[in-house]
């Protein structure tokens, strides 16, 4: 499906699908819809009974395959994604594997074999590419062949949250379609349908992304947690809650833990920062709902060192997901943390 937000993209590819080029670059910050207008624009023109702007009929050969995952002309790539048959053979081996995060070279190479024949429903064949900034140099270089000497048939989809991240080779062989930050209002009616609860809160604490929202949506209560114990970290410290915060991260198994480490480094990124913005000029981007506490969290630190632990916590974030010790991680964030908030008393 594609999102009220999408229209008007969907409506300049499909209104003249003739003039599609062979290399789209869906660029723009994670929680936008991208991979969903991806796998819908793919599914629409592998479609044998669409027309026009419609979406894919769902009902079709083409669409019964592609929604099962088994459509001759159609590729997903990312990464991870080559390591099902290692699945196969030795699950034991593969569910304790943590799960690459880049799109490896060889991946890139098997697509040699595959757009050297024709297509198998004599339409049309799609590529999906995502996060396109998972590649290296050496596997974006292997691509550019294939995007260099495109087949008539072939459409390639990157999809990419950090286009700077992208070389200018690769940039230079698509055109770029933006997804920007959707309006307020379109977001909030889509979260309101999905019966999200605190959509309001929820957009703010996402930037305003309403995928993004959505997903911390099962998270309500464990934010609100977070939240009180930044608020009032002279009176728990860092030890206590770092326990609190480790058991959060066993709750999940190992690759999803670190993912949840790098998910609470973002969201006291932008704690930080709204304490930041506080100190600055008053206002917050992230915690509209939380006002009277960040105000009181300003007032015990000084501009200078929330500033370093910003900065600290890039840097933080950087290595997140690599294999630590949770509970000594979490200390040590937490630590640099209350220093900087209680820096002013």
């Amino acid at each position: 499906m594609i999102f009220s937000w999408q229209n008007d993209l969907w409506t300049q590819l499909l209104g003249q699908p003739e003039r599609i080029p062979h290399a789209l670059l869906l660029a723009g910050p994670t929680g936008g819809g991208k991979t969903a207008f991806a796998q819908s624009l793919a599914a629409r023109l592998l479609c044998e009974t669409a027309t026009g702007l419609n979406e894919a009929c769902g009902t079709c050969p083409s669409c019964n395959w592609f929604q099962t995952g088994n459509h001759p002309d159609f590729r997903l790539i990312e990464p991870g994604s080559d390591e099902s048959e290692d699945s196969e053979t030795d699950s034991e081996a593969a569910s304790t594997k943590k799960k690459s995060e880049q799109i490896r070279i060889h991946q890139i190479r098997a697509l040699d074999d595959y757009l050297a024949i024709g297509t198998h429903r004599q339409g049309a064949r799609i590529i999906i590419i995502r996060p396109a900034e998972a590649m290296n140099p050496a596997t974006a270089n292997s691509l550019l062949k294939a995007l260099e000497e495109p087949s008539s048939t072939t459409l390639f989809l990157l999809i990419t949250n950090s286009k700077r991240r992208l070389l200018p080779t690769i940039l230079s062989r698509c055109q770029v379609l933006n997804f920007e930050k959707p309006p307020a209002t379109a977001a909030l009616e889509w979260l309101g349908q999905s019966d999200a609860r605190h959509a309001q809160h929820l957009l703010a604490h996402a930037g305003g992304m309403p995928l993004a929202a959505m997903d911390e949506d099962g998270d309500w209560d464990r934010l609100e947690t977070f939240f009180s114990d930044l608020a009032r970290i002279e009176h728990s410290g860092p030890v206590a809650i770092a326990g609190r915060w480790e058991s959060w991260l066993k709750e999940n198994k190992d690759g999803e833990a670190a993912l949840q480490r790098r998910t609470l480094v973002i969201w006291m990124q932008k704690w930080v920062f709204d304490l930041v913005s506080m100190k600055v000029c008053g206002r917050t981007l992230f915690h509209a709902h939380k006002l009277q506490e960040l105000r009181a969290a300003a007032g015990r630190a000084s501009l200078n060192a929330l500033i370093d632990c910003y900065n600290d916590l890039l840097r933080i974030r950087a290595v997140s997901q690599h294999p630590l010790n949770p509970r000594l991680f979490l200390e040590d964030m937490l630590s640099r943390y209350a220093r900087a908030a209680l820096s002013g008393r």
